[in-house]
């Protein structure tokens, strides 16, 4: 024990200040000197050159940054240990307990920050407006949380310049060569990026806008157009870098595919930067990620465990009130904020490219994109623009409504458009079924927002399916006052049996027909015609051999008769009691079956 604290004195003493000291105040005890006296004196470092990954100690394998930390497994060089072997490490699991306890670094149990701003100026940004006091009744809450993971602006590792290439290596000018320093942070499949770019590829371009909440067009960026590789290893002297071959990322598909012999031009980027010469920057990525999991589960892999199930992300809470409505939560947040003034606010709120996403779902062959399990009284969605509550019967009784989903459009002098779609109770019985509802799809004017029951705003114009039971199986468009004419034939209306009812007169502007058409042989003709003109004109027959009747039960009104001059064959010719027709000469009248008579005309 006393040899163990003994090397732990030395490693902590190794790594703050010269003029730290450790002290051994018993054989169970070593003290430390009070750490705020050391200024910004780190307490924990991991120093020395980690350039092979072979030596004992040092990294596992050459895919592992010189400079990580390995817990819970075996380097390269322990015994019995290789890089093939070294998932045969020790298992173990690392726990941490603690308590956030005040704001910025303070405030979160586990703090990781990607960027290369000083210390001070990359804080966690957890309630940072409490530096000031008086901020606090601008501020509703203490923020702590487990993990706080910040991405943000990044350096590369070496940024190289005047540089030369071929088509495996980077060569470094004779008065520029690699330090031992410099070697030390260079590993193997390390990012390289280059400023050199392609005529292949179109140079990317930042589109603007007005940066308003409504901005009026936009697209995404190009494809990156610069060479780009991954470190194979370095000279001794510092004179080169072996490289795996050079490429521009997503060449295959933007214009430059992967040629084995490719060398980055001399043709310099000047978007992005503006260096004027050749550059290489080495472990530069081109993309920040706050989380990036990467699961690959094959449940056949393990025959001795009953592991047959995969969590992606998984947050599990228990609530332990003693009353509902005691506290609140938020299962999942995600804040953008932007430079600039958002609208309604003067100035212009700056976005991201258009293609960018708040929650983007990617998954060939994924059954489900969105699976949702909550009780019928809890809202489903509730978003902007957009709104589905529980899934839930409207409260019985007549004229009960229940919202399936609703979509709310502003228009330009302030209302909002909502098209909703609902359910409704229509009769008075007690133990309703489906056959005492409506589902309704309209148009809503200025209704309340997030309305599982709509009883607001203005109804206009709808579409029913089950009118008023008296559709039972058919389909109504009703007009915002077509329902007060008939509970049961409003507006126009299919029943089930394909019958059409009209609620209301029928209507047709000018020029435009009611046409009947028949088929004949074949061919689809018109057999009446109904025109929409000043004089109510109505064809019947036209298209038709052999004519066409009307027919009424009592009488026949017209203010003027024209009929087509036609002469019966015989007397006997084939007629009914009550037909008539006549030629220049006489009027026919049939007083019987196949019996004509005729009397003469005559001028006057």
């Amino acid at each position: 024990m006393n040899k163990i604290l003994h090397f732990l004195a030395a490693l902590w003493a190794s790594n703050v200040y010269a003029q730290s000291t450790v002290t051994q105040t018993s054989d169970l005890e070593v003290t430390f000197p009070n750490l705020s006296t050391q200024g910004d004196a780190p307490v924990l470092s991991i120093g020395g050159t980690q350039s092979s990954n072979s030596a004992p100690g040092q990294n596992t394998d050459p895919y592992t940054p010189s400079h990580a930390l390995v817990l819970g497994g075996q380097r390269v060089g322990s015994l019995n240990a290789a890089a093939e072997t070294d998932q045969l490490g020790s298992g173990a699991s690392i726990i941490v307990r603690g308590m956030p306890d005040g704001f910025m670094d303070m405030g979160c149990l586990i703090c990781t920050v990607m960027t290369t701003y000083p210390m001070f100026q990359s804080r966690a940004g957890l309630s940072s407006n409490l530096t000031d006091v008086t901020n606090i009744g601008d501020d509703p809450s203490y923020d702590t949380v487990t993990e706080y993971l910040q991405p943000g602006s990044a350096e590369p590792v070496l940024v190289l310049e005047d540089v030369t290439y071929d088509a495996t290596h980077i060569y470094l000018p004779k008065d520029h060569y690699l330090t031992p320093q410099q070697i030390a942070r260079i590993h193997q499949n390390q990012y390289i990026v280059t400023n050199s770019i392609t005529s292949d590829v179109a140079a990317p371009e930042f589109p603007t806008d007005d940066g308003l909440v409504n901005p009026k067009s936009g697209k995404t960026l190009a494809p990156g157009n610069y060479y780009v590789s991954l470190v194979n290893d370095v000279a001794e002297d510092g004179s080169s870098i072996s490289v795996q071959g050079w490429g521009v990322l997503g060449g295959n598909s933007s214009g430059h595919p992967w040629k084995a012999d490719d060398v980055p031009t001399t043709t310099y980027d000047t978007v992005r930067n503006n260096f004027g010469k050749a550059v290489a920057m080495i472990g530069a990525p081109t993309q920040a990620g706050a989380i990036n999991v990467y699961a690959a589960f094959n449940p056949s892999d393990n025959p001795h465990s009953m592991i047959d199930h995969v969590g992606g992300a998984e947050f599990d809470m228990h609530y332990m009130g003693t009353a509902s409505n005691q506290a609140s939560m938020t299962g999942l947040l995600i804040s953008y904020d932007c430079s600039g003034a958002a609208a309604p606010s003067s100035g212009g709120c700056y976005h991201p490219t258009y293609d960018s996403s708040a929650i983007l779902i990617n998954g060939q062959n994924l059954p489900n994109g969105i699976q949702n399990n909550v009780s019928g009284w809890a809202n489903e969605y509730k978003g902007y623009n957009f709104y589905i509550p529980g899934s839930k019967a409207p409260d019985q009784g007549k004229g009960n409504r229940h919202t399936s989903f609703e979509s709310r459009t502003p228009s330009i002098d302030g209302h909002n458009l909502v098209t909703r779609a609902w359910t409704e109770q229509v009769t008075d019985a007690d133990t309703p079924s489906w056959t005492d509802y409506r589902v309704n799809f309209g148009l809503n004017v200025d209704g309340d927002q997030w309305r599982a029951v709509p009883d607001s705003g203005s109804d206009m114009g709808f579409i029913s399916f089950n009118y008023n039971v008296a559709n039972l199986g058919g389909v109504c468009l009703i007009g915002s006052n077509s329902a007060n004419l008939n509970k049961d034939f409003p507006g126009f209306c299919v029943r089930a049996d394909g019958t059409t009812w009209f609620g209301n007169s029928l209507e047709l502007p000018s020029g435009v027909n009611i046409e009947a058409r028949a088929n004949v042989n074949g061919a689809i003709n018109i057999g009446a015609t109904l025109s929409g003109n000043n004089q109510g004109d109505w064809v019947v027959g036209t298209q038709i051999s052999g004519g066409a009747s009307i027919r009424g039960v009592n009488y026949v009104y017209a203010k003027q008769y024209v009929e087509q001059l036609q002469t019966p064959a015989s007397g006997s010719a084939t007629c009914a009691a009550g037909q008539f027709t006549d030629d220049a000469n006489y009027h026919y009248v049939c007083v019987g079956t196949n019996h004509w008579r005729r009397v003469a005309l005559s001028d006057f």
